[in-house]
Formats: structure tokens, sequence, C-alpha cells
């Protein structure tokens, strides 16, 4: 009997990772998604996007997933994980 529970407990604990995962990979594009929509709101172009070298491409893209990652963590810790 243990050993059945165990294996329930472990496929639920698969599950909720997969689910966690697929939720953090949505939330980074939906970032992503928000963050260039600012960004051509305010006047850049498609070609400044995807400079790279360029300040959003290389900086300001990467702070915001740090960013996102930092909550991510935070919310985890909140959860008890």
């Amino acid at each position: 009997m243990n050993g059945h529970l165990n294996n329930a407990d472990a496929d639920v604990d698969a599950e909720t990772r997969n689910n966690m995962i697929k939720h953090y990979d949505y939330g980074q594009k939906q970032m992503n998604g928000m963050l260039r929509g600012m960004a051509l709101e305010r006047g850049l172009s498609d070609q400044e996007l995807d400079a790279s070298p360029g300040e959003y491409e290389d900086h300001l893209q990467s702070i915001t997933e740090q960013w996102y990652g930092n909550g991510m963590g935070d919310a985890d810790k909140s959860m008890g994980q």
C-alpha cells in the first residue's frame, strides 16, 4: 500500500513540476511581449529591438528576465518550496 501511495505522490509531484515549468515559460513570454509592445509603442523599430549589440536586446531583456525569475523565486519561497 505504501509503495502505491509513494508512486501516486511522485506522479503528483512530477505533474506539479511540469505545470510550474509551463506557467513560468508562459509568464516569461507574456513579459517579453509586454516589454516589446511598450518599446514599439514608444517609437523603437523592430530593427532597433533586434539589434545586437543593443540596449534592448542585450540589457533590458536580460534584466527583465532576472527580475521575473526573482519574483518567481519569491513566490516559491512564500509557498514553502
